[in-house]
C-alpha cells in the first residue's frame, strides 16, 4: 500500500484501516488484529492483509517484547505479566557501556551491522582494515538507493498485528514493525502513530537506517511527514566512513543531520574504546562529510587526555571549512609548538588553509596559504609571518626578527600553444628555513630558492619561450648564484626533410647578472670573517649577455635490426662581458689557466657524431622460464675540435660525472660555457632478458670509450696536464646492472673502474624489497661511492678534481663513501619494525640513525621513535662547524578519522629516509 506524503495526514485512516474497518460494524471503536486479519509485509515492502475466517482456529499469539497489543483494554493479567518481565530490567544506558558497543542489544553487535571478518565477502575484505576484526556492512533493503526527496515518496507500513482506535485516530502496531519512505527507513517493535499530530511514537528495538547510516535505540518519537526523528538512548553507525558513536539521546532532522545530546564519536570497533571524542553536542551532516562538538574531550581508553570548546572534524573524505586536527610536538629551536589548522573550503575550484603556529620559544607563526584550480591553470598563494621573541642569532649577519615568507607557484596555459608557468618564493632572511617549519604545499627548503616567471609557445615543430630566473640565497654557506635576467630561446626542427635528412636548431639568448656581497659576515659571537663571494677571483666575477646558436643536421637510417645516425653541428656562441675594477685587477696578474678578460668573446666549434647500433634477439628458457635474450651492441664515434676556452667565464657550466650514459654525449660539461674537445670512439652493449609478458627480468650494459687525443678543455685553473684521466687513452670501464628477482625484488647496480689506476672511481648498489601484495614489508640496502667529481670549492673559490679537504689540509670532505640500510618490516600482526642506519666511512660518522616500532589497529596508529642525526645549522660560512649531531626520541600517534595527534614531524623523516614509505602510506587504510 503506498500514499504520497503529503496526503497522509487527510487520508491517515486509510492508511492502517481502509479494508479493515469495512469488515468491522460501523460502531466498534477499534478492531482487534489478531481475532479479525492478519496483516504481513509483502515482498514488495508493502502491506498484504488477509481476513481469518475464524478467530478459534488461529494459534496462539506470541508475545513480542514490550506491551502487547491485542485490545485496546489489556486485562490485570496482561498487565500484571508487562510490569514482572521489566520490573527491576530497566534498559542499559549507553553511557554505561564506556565507549563501546551495548552488548545487551545483541552480543556479536549485530545491532549496528557489524559483520565479523570471516563472514565478510571478497570485495567486502578489500575495503576493510587488515588488522579490523569485521566492518559495517549496510543489508539490503528495498528503497536504500532511492533519492526520491521525501515529500515526494510514497510511504509503506508493515507489522505482525495492528489496531486502530477511530475516535482518537491512533493506530497501533506490533510486530517487527517497518515503516519506509524514499530512502528512510524505520524498524521497532511497536508504534503507535497519531493521525492529528502526524506523528509516531516507536519503541523496543528502534532502528532509523537512510543515507548509509544507522540510529538504534530504546524509544523514539517520529514526524511521519518529514522523517525528523528523536531516539533515546541511542547508538549509531556511519557504515562507509566506518563511524560509531552514542548519545543520551539523538535527534534526526529531515535533512538526515544528526544532533548528539552527551554523545561521543570514534572510528573504533564496537568492542573497542581505545578513543573517543566526547561532546556536550556533537553534529553529524551526511551531506558536507563534516561534524562539529562543543566541549570536547578526547578520550583514551575512557581517560579525557585533550579539552576543546569547540572542534570540526571529517566524517568521510569530502572538503569542508572547519577545523582541522591539531598537533603538537617539541624541538630545541622552537619549543614546544601547537599547530591548530583551519581550513576555508571556499569552492570546489579553490581552497585556503591558516596555519597558526604557536611556539613556545619563538611566539606566534601566522602562516596560511590559497590554492586554486581552473580549466587551464592550477597554482596558489601563500605567506608567513613572525615576530620572533628568540634573539639567539641576533648578531649574525643578515637576521631579522620580523621573519616572514611569501610563495606563488602557477601552472597555466593561454590555450593549447601558450603556457606559464610561475615559482616564486621569498624570505626575509637566509636562516628562515633553518629554524622555522612550513605547511605550505611545494616549498621546499633548499640552498638556492626560485623566484622564477617562464612563457612559452609551442608550436608544430618548435618551442620558443622567455625566462626570467633569480635565486635568493637560504644560505651563508654558497656564493651568491648567477640570475638569468633574461633567458629567450627557440628550438625545433624544419618541417620537411630531404632525402631523409633532419635539420634541426637550438638557440638561446641569456642575461647573466649576480651582485657579490662585499665586506664581512659576522657570527653568532660577534666575530668578522670575509664573505665567501670575496674569494670569487678575477673573470670568475664577470656579468655579461650569452647568445648560442646550434644548427644541427643528421641522417637517421633505421631498421629492424639496428640504426645509423650520423650528424654534424656547428654551435656558435657569442659574449658581451662587464667587469668590476677589482675583476679586472685580478685578470691582468692571474694564473692564465683562469683566462684573461676581454668584453666580446667569439667560440666556433663545430661537433661531428656517428651513432649506431645493432639488435640482436633470441628465444631462450631460464629455469624453464621462457624468455627472449636481447643483445644490443653501440659504437659511437665523436669528433670535436680542440678550441680555447680559458677566456670565457663559467655562468652555468659544470662537468658531468661519469657513466655508462656519459660514453654516448656529444659535450662532457653540462650547459653552454664549455664544449669540450673529444677524438673518442665509445662502444658498449646491453644484454636484456624479458618475459613473454613484457616484464624485463635482467639488464646489464658495459661499455668503454677510446680516446685518439688529449682532453685539454677544462674549467678554470685545472690543467689538463696534471689530470690523469685527461691523458688517458681509454675512459674507465662503465657497468650498469639491474636485476629484479620479481616484480618485488630489484637490485640496481653501476660501476665505473679505471684500467690505469687500477682502482674504482665511483660504484653504486641498491637493493630494494618491496611486495605489491604487502607493501607493508620495505627493506632498502644501498652503497655508494665516489672521488671524481669536479666541484666549486666556495671557501677558496678554485675548481679542482676528485675529493679533498674543506678549505684547509685535513680529512677528505667531498669523498663520497656511505651505506643506507632502511627497514619496516612486521614483526607480528599489527606490529611493525622501523630502521635506518646511514654511516659516512670517509668521515667516520653516522648521518642518521633511527629505529623503534609501530603499532596499527583498526582505529589508531602509534609509531615510537629514537633518531640520530647530524643536524645543519648555520652560524659560520664553514659548513663543517655548522654540523652537529643531535638525538630526540619522537612519538606519533593517528586517531584514525581524525588525523595525527601530535609527532607529525616523523612523517617527514620517515618519508625522505626510506624508499617506499610514501608508497606503503598511500594504499594505508
Amino acid at each position: 500500500m503506498a500514499l504520497k506524503s503529503p496526503a497522509f495526514r487527510k487520508k491517515f485512516p486509510l492508511l492502517v484501516t481502509g479494508g479493515l474497518l469495512a469488515m468491522q460494524p460501523l460502531a466498534t471503536s477499534y478492531v482487534v488484529a489478531a481475532e479479525q486479519f492478519d496483516c504481513q509485509v509483502s515482498a514488495s515492502g508493502g502491506w498484504d492483509c488477509k481476513p481469518k475466517s475464524s478467530a478459534n482456529t488461529l494459534p496462539p499469539r506470541p508475545v513480542h517484547d514490550g506491551a502487547a497489543v491485542s485490545s485496546a483494554n489489556p486485562t490485570p493479567e496482561q498487565s500484571a505479566e508487562g510490569v514482572v518481565e521489566q520490573k527491576g530490567q530497566g534498559p542499559m544506558l549507553v553511557t554505561e557501556a564506556k565507549g563501546r558497543g551495548l552488548k545487551s542489544r545483541s552480543a556479536d553487535y549485530s545491532h549496528l551491522d557489524w559483520v565479523p571478518r570471516d563472514q565478510l565477502t571478497p570485495a567486502q575484505l578489500a575495503e576493510t582494515g587488515p588488522y579490523c576484526a569485521g566492518a559495517y556492512i549496510e543489508p539490503i533493503r528495498p528503497g536504500m538507493n532511492d533519492n526520491t526527496p521525501k515529500d515526494e515518496s510514497p510511504t509503506f507500513i508493515g507489522a505482525k498485528a495492528s489496531r486502530y482506535q477511530q475516535e482518537q485516530q491512533i493506530a497501533t502496531l506490533a510486530g517487527d514493525v517497518v515503516m519506509r519512505q524514499g530512502s528512510m527507513q524505520v524498524e521497532a517493535d511497536e508504534a503507535n502513530l497519531y493521525q492529528a499530530e502526524n506523528r509516531g511514537e516507536l519503541s523496543g528495538n528502534v532502528k532509523i537506517r537512510d543515507n548509509g547510516s544507522l540510529v538504534v535505540g530504546d524509544h523514539a518519537e517520529i514526524e511521519l511527514d518529514t522523517g525528523a526523528a528523536k531516539v533515546d538512548n541511542v547508538e549509531y553507525v556511519m557504515h562507509k566512513s566506518r563511524i560509531r558513536g552514542n548519545a543520551l539521546y539523538a535527534k534526526r532532522a529531515e535533512n538526515a543531520i544528526i544532533r548528539l545530546k552527551d554523545g561521543t564519536y570514534t572510528t573504533c570497533e564496537p568492542n573497542s574504546n581505545a578513543w573517543q571524542l566526547k561532546g556536550n553536542n556533537i553534529t553529524l551532516n551526511p551531506a558536507t562529510g563534516f561534524g562539529t562538538a562543543t566541549n570536547a574531550t578526547l578520550r583514551v581508553a575512557d581517560i579525557p587526555v585533550f579539552y576543546t570548546p569547540y572542534i570540526y572534524f571529517p566524517i568521510d573524505d569530502r572538503r569542508q571549512s572547519g577545523f582541522l586536527p591539531p598537533s603538537f610536538s617539541t624541538s630545541s629551536d622552537t619549543g614546544f609548538m601547537l599547530v591548530t589548522p583551519y581550513y576555508f573550503n571556499l569552492a570546489p575550484n579553490y581552497d585556503a588553509t591558516l596555519y597558526p603556529r604557536y611556539m613556545a620559544k619563538r611566539g606566534l607563526l601566522m602562516e596560511g596559504e590559497f590554492r586554486y584550480l581552473t580549466k587551464s591553470s592550477e597554482g596558489q598563494f601563500g605567506g608567513a609571518y613572525l615576530n620572533d621573541k628568540d634573539d639567539e642569532r641576533k648578531l649574525q649577519t643578515d637576521y631579522k626578527d620580523q621573519r616572514w615568507m611569501i610563495n606563488w607557484q602557477h601552472k597555466g596555459g593561454l590555450d593549447e600553444r601558450i603556457m606559464t608557468e610561475v615559482d616564486y618564493t621569498d624570505i626575509s632572511d637566509p636562516y628562515y628555513f633553518q629554524d622555522l617549519e612550513t605547511g605550505q604545499i611545494g616549498v621546499e627548503s633548499t640552498d638556492y630558492i626560485n623566484q622564477r616567471g617562464a612563457l612559452s609557445y609551442r608550436g608544430d615543430s618548435y618551442v620558443t619561450g622567455i625566462n626570467l630566473h633569480a635565486y635568493k640565497l637560504a644560505t651563508i654557506t654558497q656564493t651568491t648564484p648567477y640570475d638569468r635576467l633574461p633567458q629567450v630561446y627557440f628550438n625545433g626542427t624544419l618541417p620537411y626533410h630531404p632525402s631523409g635528412l633532419n635539420f634541426g636548431y637550438n638557440t638561446e639568448f641569456v642575461r647573466f647578472d649576480r651582485d657579490l656581497r662585499n665586506g664581512n659576515f659576522i657570527n653568532e659571537d660577534g666575530f668578522a670573517q670575509p664573505w665567501y663571494d670575496n674569494n670569487v677571483f678575477g673573470l670568475a666575477r664577470a656579468n655579461g649577455n650569452r647568445m648560442n646558436i646550434a644548427p644541427e643536421v643528421s641522417l637517421p637510417l633505421n631498421a629492424t635490426y639496428g640504426y645509423l645516425k650520423p650528424s654534424i653541428k656547428y654551435a656558435y656562441t657569442h659574449y658581451d662581458l662587464d667587469l668590476d675594477g677589482r675583476g679586472k685587477a685580478q685578470a691582468e696578474t692571474a694564473d692564465p689557466l683562469l683566462g684573461k678578460f676581454s668584453s666580446s668573446q667569439d667560440r666556433n666549434v663545430p661537433i661531428f657524431s656517428v651513432d649506431s647500433g645493432l639488435y640482436f634477439d633470441r628465444d631462450t628458457q631460464w629455469f624453464g622460464k621462457n624468455y627472449r635474450q636481447t643483445l644490443e651492441p653501440r659504437l659511437f664515434y665523436l669528433y670535436v675540435p680542440y678550441k680555447d676556452q680559458k677566456d670565457i667565464p663559467i655562468f652555468d657550466s659544470v662537468e658531468s660525472t661519469f657513466n655508462y650514459a656519459s660514453l654516448f654525449r656529444d659535450n662532457r660539461f653540462s650547459g653552454t660555457d664549455r664544449i669540450g674537445d673529444e677524438n673518442k670512439l665509445s662502444l658498449g652493449v646491453t644484454n636484456r632478458w624479458i618475459e613473454e609478458n613484457g616484464f624485463e627480468r635482467q639488464r646489464i650494459s658495459v661499455g668503454q670509450a677510446l680516446y685518439f687525443k688529449d682532453r685539454k678543455v677544462q674549467l678554470p685553473g685545472i690543467d689538463y696536464r696534471t689530470r690523469d684521466d685527461a691523458l688517458a687513452n681509454v675512459s674507465p670501464y662503465a657497468l650498469e646492472y639491474e636485476y629484479r628477482f620479481n616484480r618485488d625484488w630489484r637490485v640496481n647496480s653501476d660501476f665505473n673502474w679505471d684500467p690505469d689506476s687500477r682502482s674504482t672511481r665511483s660504484g653504486s648498489a641498491m637493493f630494494h624489497y618491496q611486495p605489491e601484495d604487502n607493501v607493508n614489508k620495505v627493506v632498502n640496502l644501498g652503497y655508494r661511492y665516489r672521488n671524481d667529481m669536479v666541484r666549486y670549492d666556495q671557501s677558496t673559490g678554485k675548481w679542482s678534481v676528485g675529493g679533498g679537504a674543506y678549505g684547509t689540509p685535513g680529512k677528505d670532505y667531498y669523498k663520497i663513501q656511505q651505506h643506507d640500510f632502511s627497514v619496516m618490516w612486521p614483526i607480528v600482526p599489527q606490529w611493525t619494525a622501523i630502521a635506518r642506519w646511514q654511516h659516512d666511512y670517509n668521515r667516520n660518522r653516522t648521518l642518521e640513525a633511527f629505529g623503534g616500532f609501530e603499532y596499527d589497529n583498526c582505529c589508531w596508529k602509534l609509531r615510537l621513535i629514537n633518531r640520530y642525526w647530524v643536524d645543519y645549522d648555520e652560524f659560520s660560512q664553514d659548513a663543517p662547524q655548522n654540523e652537529k649531531g643531535d638525538h630526540g626520541v619522537f612519538l606519533q600517534i593517528v586517531l584514525k578519522g581524525l588525523g595525527g595527534v601530535v609527532g607529525n614531524k616523523v612523517e617527514s623523516f620517515l618519508d625522505q629516509g626510506i624508499q617506499g614509505y610514501r608508497t606503503r602510506e598511500d594504499q594505508a587504510y
